[in-house]
């Protein structure tokens, strides 16, 4: 309660992402995860922490809906793989770090 997780920010490419991701490892800024993938939506992100500790997100692309696409159903089991899709692995601060 009364805690921040992250802000996410959209980009508009996977281009984009990947420049931040450069922009944020040229200043020595602490990358969390990423870049990769979310499983669930598909989009391409980068978690890093902030100077002030803060965790924030870049985050491009994503599914849109096709009505000719079948729901998804993902299990707990997969929930690694759901959130960080080519780690398939939860990143413990992901769940315990805020600020």
């Amino acid at each position: 309660k009364g805690k921040l997780h992250h802000i996410s920010f959209l980009l508009e490419s996977w281009d984009e992402v990947l420049r931040a991701a450069d922009l944020i490892s040229m200043t020595d800024t602490s990358i969390d995860i990423g870049p990769t993938r979310h499983g669930i939506t598909h989009g391409k992100t980068i978690y890093f922490f902030d100077p002030s500790g803060n965790r924030n997100e870049v985050f491009a692309g994503g599914d849109y809906f096709y009505p000719d696409h079948g729901p998804i159903t993902w299990d707990a089991e997969q929930l690694g793989k759901a959130i960080f899709y080519h780690d398939r692995v939860l990143n413990d601060a992901l769940l315990s770090v805020l600020t």
